[in-house]
């Protein structure tokens, strides 16, 4: 009994930190693969308290103060963020996000006041695309070579990226990627290149020291595609000599 117990009180508390992880994210600092686009302020009142000078009984007392959780004051900065920023940016997301709340004097000739108000802020942030397509690049590529045997030899055939992302760039990293998790990258242009060679030799047209072999086609075993979107990164990758997908991965940002 002590032991179902108790693995249930375990249980509760995991759900409860994964929870607080998800509820609480705008707490937090901006992630790696976030990029800030402003910055939002914004003051909420929240009542008053009104005391007249004269007649502790009088019908002007009063205190309508209220106190706010964190939940409602972040509810209503978002709110206000997306009058802001939600026509431009609809995925946008808070973070860094505090808060403070004061107790305002004032006086008149029949009253004294306390006027409460919370001030709240935030930083606005989107996804970064390109380091976010960069982070997960590695984990689409395990997920899409994972019936590939470490070592295999493998031609990069096509990468697609989105506007500001640099091509080039990013097929470099790709290429580093492979290489650090023990794969051989062949250059395609070298494989085009034995092909026309081949392509000469079967009209006769060819340099006995440069003959292509059979086998120069044979030990690439996988071409590999990569698409990068607004939204996604998608990994695949084919086998050379059956034309057969033998992987595919999509990470959705």
């Amino acid at each position: 009994m002590k032991k179902v117990l108790l693995t249930t009180v375990l249980s509760l508390m995991m759900c409860m930190g994964v929870f607080a992880q998800t509820v609480y994210e705008w707490k937090k600092s901006p992630k790696s693969t976030e990029k800030e686009i402003g910055f939002i302020n914004k003051r909420l009142g929240a009542g008053e308290w009104v005391s007249s000078k004269t007649n502790p009984n009088s019908s002007v007392n009063r205190d309508t103060r209220t106190t706010y959780s964190e939940e409602d004051l972040y509810d209503y900065l978002l709110k206000e963020a997306k009058k802001d920023y939600g026509e431009n940016y609809p995925k946008f997301a808070l973070r860094n996000f505090k808060y403070s709340y004061s107790d305002n004097p004032r006086s008149s000739q029949c009253c004294d006041y306390l006027d409460r108000g919370y001030s709240i802020s935030a930083t606005v942030v989107i996804s970064d695309t390109e380091a976010e397509a960069n982070e997960k690049l590695s984990q689409a590529i395990d997920k899409a070579l994972r019936n590939v045997r470490e070592g295999s030899r493998l031609a990069i055939d096509q990468v697609s990226v989105r506007t500001g992302i640099n091509r080039e760039d990013y097929k470099d990293q790709l290429i580093d990627i492979l290489l650090d998790k023990g794969y051989k990258v062949v250059a395609k242009e070298y494989l085009e290149k034995l092909y026309e060679e081949q392509q000469d030799q079967q009209s006769g047209i060819y340099n006995d020291r440069t003959t292509v072999q059979e086998n120069n086609f044979s030990a690439v075993g996988y071409y590999i595609n990569v698409k990068v979107t607004e939204t996604s990164l998608r990994v695949q990758v084919v086998n050379v000599s059956t034309g057969e997908y033998e992987g595919n991965a999509t990470i959705n940002f």
